[in-house]
């Protein structure tokens, strides 16, 4: 088979013209004497209608519509314009753009389908409900670049580190910016808290800095909302509320310990992020109704699952209840004492919970872990922001739990910042008690 490309080569170069005999049917060359048949005079006009001015075809001029837009289902701009129709944008206009299309300038009204054979013979029928032209007046967009790449950083990266349980993973990856999609404050907490992820672990000090500032000016904006919204919770806002203490809490850690912070409280009184989440603990008890519909159904089931009392009871403190109780025997605070103690011991049962193949012995997730301080009673709060020493070395053993969870960026030195500042307020006696949270952690008095 001969290529194409060879054929219309030889066609071109090597030509001869041909013309039909009179006699018969022959084709025979024709010779330089035989004269050229006259060419039919047309007059040629620029009158044409748009339509066929675009197609680039002969238009009859036919009133009130030539024949070429009759055949095609056109609307021909030879017909009057009809006042009722969107009118087109003149093409120098850029204050707007048409929604009519771009091929005819005149009115568009509707008519019959048209034919849809080629893309500039269609044109759109007005919807209605649908503004006909589109302003392009400079405005505000409303769209950051930089806030899309923080929200796509939280789900590829950040959410993966704020829980570990199969299951609740998913919950903050998926459903939590879907329901921050319907609650601002809630967005920005999520940018907030991807934006200080991200500048936890930038090496150029610029770039980290940057990031820090807009996380700070994510939390303040959501922090403002969500704070005034607690006056007047209900079941549309009460779910992203309680979400967003979850994020708080986070957040707060991620910033770093200061000095003077024991996590709980600080120079400043109890921690802005405690008295929320006691807050939510107490709508929880008092108003479940707001947080009985289907969004956060799924953490709370897995919470129930992962989260719940442990069926094992070791004694994980064999003497530290009996020094407790010789040293407060008459104290009134003692049964805040014990108890938190106990609520710390199922804690523990958690982290050492373990199967005979030692390969599955699951992560512990910091969830489990501070289920302790959601727990705590306002009373032992008091106490500890009161410095009494026995609560002080309590707060020490929550630490071994704690040294557990190193490996989330957003605990990283607390430990040894707790430690150092619970050993500071303590007397020597008290030292003595908090020996074991030293020796299991490894922190060592500087």
């Amino acid at each position: 088979m001969v290529p194409l490309t060879l054929l219309s080569f030889t066609w071109t170069h090597h030509k001869i013209p041909f013309t039909m005999s009179p006699g018969n049917n022959d084709i025979s060359p024709s010779s330089p004497s035989t004269k050229k048949a006259p060419r039919r005079h047309h007059l040629k006009s620029r009158n044409g209608c748009t339509n066929c001015k675009s197609r680039r075809v002969k238009c009859d001029e036919r009133k009130p519509q030539c024949s070429n837009c009759m055949r095609r289902g056109l609307r021909c701009s030879f017909l009057p314009p009809n006042p009722h129709t969107a009118s087109a944008s003149p093409c120098g206009n850029f204050g707007s753009l048409s929604l009519t299309s771009p091929c005819d300038a005149t009115p568009v009204t509707q008519t019959p389908p048209p034919s849809t054979s080629s893309c500039g013979d269609y044109v759109p029928a007005a919807l209605p409900g649908v503004p006909q032209t589109i302003s392009l007046e400079p405005a505000s967009e409303g769209l950051d670049i930089e806030d899309f790449f923080l929200l796509h950083h939280y789900t590829i990266s950040t959410s993966y580190t704020l829980a570990v349980v199969p299951g609740l993973d998913t919950f903050m990856r998926i459903n939590l910016p879907q329901i921050a999609f319907s609650n601002k404050f809630l967005l920005h907490g999520t940018l907030a808290i991807a934006a200080l992820h991200l500048s936890r672990f930038k090496r150029n000090a610029s770039e980290a800095n940057s990031y820090m500032m807009k996380a700070l000016h994510h939390y303040g904006t959501a922090l403002r909302t969500a704070t005034s919204l607690m006056a007047s919770i209900n079941a549309q806002n009460g779910p992203a509320l309680y979400l967003f203490s979850m994020l708080c809490f986070s957040f707060t850690l991620g910033l770093g310990p200061k000095p003077g912070d024991f996590l709980l409280f600080g120079q400043q009184g109890i921690a802005q992020w405690l008295g929320q989440l006691q807050g939510m603990r107490s709508l929880l008890e008092t108003k479940p109704e707001l947080f009985q519909d289907d969004t956060l159904a799924p953490m709370f089931e897995l919470s129930v699952r992962s989260f719940g009392q442990s069926i094992s009871r070791t004694d994980h403190f064999p003497q530290l209840p009996e020094q407790i109780q010789q040293a407060a025997g008459r104290d009134p605070e003692l049964v805040h004492y014990l108890k938190a103690l106990d609520q710390l011991s199922q804690r523990f049962d958690f982290a050492l919970l373990s199967t005979s193949d030692a390969s599955r012995v699951p992560q512990l997730s910091p969830q489990q872990v501070f289920v302790w301080i959601y727990q705590l009673e306002d009373g032992f709060v008091r106490l500890l922001q009161e410095e009494k020493p026995i609560p002080l070395v309590i707060l020490s053993y929550f630490c071994i739990l704690l040294n557990r969870l190193n490996s989330f960026w957003w605990i990283c030195g607390w430990v040894e910042h707790l430690l150092s500042e619970i050993h500071s307020l303590l007397d020597e006696e008290y030292k003595i008690w908090m020996r074991r949270a030293m020796e299991e952690t490894g922190w060592i008095p500087g």
